[in-house]
């Protein structure tokens, strides 16, 4: 396959306009390559630098951005302009894939990497070249030693309502950037794309959340009526491989299925030079034929082949077939395996007290431990109870927990589990909400509910800031109500399991009232009800509405009859 003459000129002309530098067109099998390289790329990395690329099949082009071998410091410029794009499972950092109109599409779609990444590009190169200022770098030292001390293991622990899991974005965000954008917005949209690209992951522990589904487990398969099982990988084991390496291999294999779905291949094994054959089964694996008449003799499934990606030596006596469809994957589908050890990876486990730690943690609960982690002097493996492979936790994959202390109390953890986590208490802040509702200072009214419930009850039980933060001072009383009636009033019913005599406490008579029923009105004069009912009973209800003076009354303390027009 050729680039057509008329590519190669727009190439040109797209170089030339950006005042970039342009490489002469090499090719492959299947696919054509036109790279085009930076302003400031440094001439020393020759053919396998920084580049832009074309990639062209037929009528399509994708655009990508790549960083090769012998790219300088290629590790450090990578996590850096991971900050600004990323595109999951590809080598690639940044694809873009266009079906071949005209030539001003592809200039419009080149022109959205070039504006992502030029900029970024020469100033990294700058900054190698010592024309970066002192302060500068002493910042980037400063980072890097925050980085470093943040915990490996931590549990955000707290009230409810006082952002702890608003809170983990931000952790994540400094453990794998460094830095938090301001705009909550741009942090938000930040999480999503280290979500998507699987450096960061999230899972909720409740009661029946288990090992397997954490760490691995058997999952039944069926062909041709055969029920067959295999180990499958959980969250946490999953995120560690990928913390130690990466493939496009889930991405890649799935348009090789779609490729091979109506056909058979023929491959040859690379030490014995044996010829064999592969077809897809109903189940999406490969079916192989050996031997000098092609007959069948097993099956290469997916995971098998994916463990092999991942050395993890899956069949030995398979070795040479699972060698041979990875070559394959390699040279025709761009199969592509990355060192991860550079980068960070994030398990945010919300609600980390409501789950069994022993039962969903298993061995794996000494080995998140700093000093045991892989690559460290005193770093531990352990055989899984499945699948019988050695496994470690590597040292650049964190862990954090949120945790309600309403629910459960510290005390009441799991001894192993906080032995080994950081705690950090989040306690409610009402110097976040210093504006009012109609005259209501929110942040006082927050202050004395909570200071009636640590007296009655417990700081554990304390009610947080994030139950207010919908409210501005543009909001109205309906609004604030809104909150009280259908938040925190319910909150302090669940705490106080209805003992409505401490509600009324907390809130004063403005927000709750009483009324008292004889037995007399209840049940008649003449009725004798002494066995059931001794004394009058005390009905409690919440109001319809609740007013500014209720407020009021509640911030001062005071009942209504004292309250100030």
């Amino acid at each position: 396959m050729q680039l057509s003459d008329h590519q190669i000129k727009l190439f040109h002309q797209i170089a030339r306009e950006f005042g970039l530098i342009i490489r002469e067109p090499h090719c492959s099998k299947n696919k054509q390559y036109f790279q085009i390289y930076p302003a400031k790329a440094p001439a020393s990395e020759g053919a396998a630098g920084t580049h832009y690329e074309f990639v062209v099949r037929g009528e399509h082009i994708n655009l990508e951005m790549h960083l090769e071998k012998n790219t300088r410091d290629k590790k450090v410029l990578k996590n850096h302009l991971r900050k600004i794009y990323t595109t999951p499972n590809t080598k690639a950092l940044f694809r873009e894939e266009v079906t071949y109109f005209n030539d001003e599409t592809v200039r419009e779609k080149f022109a959205l990497i070039y504006e992502k990444y030029e900029d970024e590009i020469n100033k990294f190169y700058e900054f190698h070249n010592n024309e970066i200022s002192l302060v500068d770098q002493l910042a980037g030292k400063y980072q890097n030693t925050m980085i470093a001390s943040i915990s490996l293991n931590q549990i955000l622990f707290g009230p409810p309502g006082t952002g702890k899991t608003y809170n983990t974005i931000n952790r994540a965000l400094e453990i794998i950037d460094g830095e938090v954008p301001k705009d909550r917005e741009d942090a938000k949209k930040r999480f999503e794309e280290l979500k998507n690209a699987g450096q960061i992951e999230f899972v909720t522990f409740h009661q029946s959340y288990g090992y397997e589904e954490f760490v691995e487990g058997l999952k039944a398969s069926s062909e041709d009526g055969n029920i067959s099982y295999s180990v499958e990988d959980g969250i946490f084991k999953s995120l560690s491989k990928t913390a130690m390496k990466s493939s496009n291999f889930e991405e890649v294999y799935h348009k090789f299925i779609e490729d091979l779905s109506d056909e058979e291949l023929i491959l040859y094994t690379a030490s014995q030079h044996n010829r064999f054959k592969v077809s897809v089964n109903s189940n999406g694996n490969l079916s192989l034929f050996t031997g000098e008449k092609l007959q069948q003799n097993g099956t290469l499934t997916k995971e098998r082949i994916g463990k092999y990606i991942y050395n993890e030596n899956p069949d030995g006596y398979w070795q040479g077939y699972y060698k041979a469809v990875v070559k394959h994957l390699e040279i025709e589908y761009s199969l592509t395996i990355e060192d991860n050890k550079e980068k960070n990876y994030i398990l945010i486990i919300d609600e980390i007290n409501r789950g069994n730690i022993s039962k969903i943690f298993g061995e794996l609960i000494t080995l998140i431990e700093p000093s045991k982690r892989l690559g460290n002097p005193e770093a531990l493996e352990v055989q899984l109870s499945y699948s019988h492979e050695k496994f470690g936790v590597p040292k650049n994959l964190y862990i954090i927990g949120t945790m309600n202390t309403a629910d459960r109390s510290i005390a009441l953890l799991d001894t192993a589990l906080r032995r080994r986590f950081e705690f950090v208490e989040m306690m409610p802040e009402s110097k976040l909400l210093d504006f009012k509702v109609e005259g209501v200072d929110i942040a006082q009214l927050l202050e004395k509910i909570n200071a009636r419930v640590e007296y009655l009850y417990d700081r554990d039980h304390t009610i947080g800031h994030a139950y207010f933060m919908e409210l501005n001072s543009a909001s109205s009383l309906d609004d604030l109500n809104a909150v009280m009636g259908n938040k925190i009033i319910p909150l302090l019913q669940e705490y106080f399991y209805d003992d409505w005599e401490k509600i009324l406490l907390v809130l004063g008579d403005g927000f709750v009232e009483n009324k008292t029923l004889s037995t007399s009105d209840i049940f008649g004069k003449d009725a004798v009800v002494d066995e059931y009912a001794q004394d009058d009973k005390i009905l409690y209800n919440i109001k319809d509405n609740f007013t500014n003076e209720a407020y009021k009354q509640l911030i001062k303390g005071v009942s209504n009859d004292n309250i100030e027009s």
